[in-house]
């Protein structure tokens, strides 16, 4: 395995490809919530991407979030939240929330990067992507009031070009087209479809999957807030 993990931290500690690789995966529309934010006023968040083996495949984990008032409510998303005071860092952010919400141990981690940032319209938050490795198999204990299920994805099937998939919806009386990723019955798309995107760019570039992943460009991509 410390072939396997230098070879992955080799990948993850290039350059990051930033805003384009994010829009590979950039719905038509980003902003579809009814309350307009002011982006200057973007509060800060952070999640986790955590590298595993299992059954000799690397895995990430990924949450099914509970059905509540909220912008987010029942979508697949990475462990993580927003900042708190007691906070040290944007990691310190990414291992308290993972702790909470799926029981990730962060003694068992080891922190290998930070990916772009990314700004979500629709709650005003700016995400600090963390991404670690861990030697342990993790044992998810998910906190049943955030989270409803604990999806372990595989990288391999994340890298394939037909995991990748589109749909269109109308959201608050917008139209929406948008790439997304299908992991079994499960669809990854939004924001986390956006900072995987960049994440798989990076690992797709590792010797250790024999596929390349291959992005389509969504030709409707909405412009950033910055």
């Amino acid at each position: 395995m410390d072939k396997e993990i230098k070879l992955l931290t080799q990948a993850l500690t290039g350059p990051l490809p930033g805003v384009d690789a994010q829009r590979r995966m950039s719905p038509s529309v980003r902003a579809t919530h009814v309350t307009k934010y002011d982006c200057t006023q973007a509060r800060s968040s952070s999640v986790l991407i955590l590298l595993y083996k299992k059954n000799g495949q690397w895995f990430i984990p990924l949450i099914q979030r509970t059905k509540y008032e909220g912008a987010h409510s029942g979508q697949v998303s990475l462990p993580g939240g927003k900042c708190e005071e007691s906070d040290f860092s944007f990691l310190d952010t990414a291992l308290r929330e993972a702790e909470e919400e799926v029981g990730i141990n962060r003694n068992d981690l080891t922190f290998i990067s930070e990916m772009s940032s990314l700004y979500i319209p629709n709650s005003n938050f700016i995400v600090y992507p963390q991404v670690c490795i861990t030697r342990e198999l993790p044992v998810f204990v998910p906190d049943l009031r955030e989270v409803e299920t604990v999806i372990e994805a595989p990288l391999n099937r994340l890298l394939a070009p037909d995991t990748i998939h589109r749909f269109t919806r109308t959201i608050n009386g917008i139209v929406v087209n948008a790439p997304f990723y299908k992991i079994d019955d499960y669809v990854i798309w939004g924001a986390t479809a956006m900072i995987l995107s960049e994440f798989l760019a990076l690992i797709a570039a590792c010797e250790l999957f024999a596929n390349p992943q291959a992005h389509f460009y969504n030709e409707y991509n909405a412009p950033e807030c910055h």
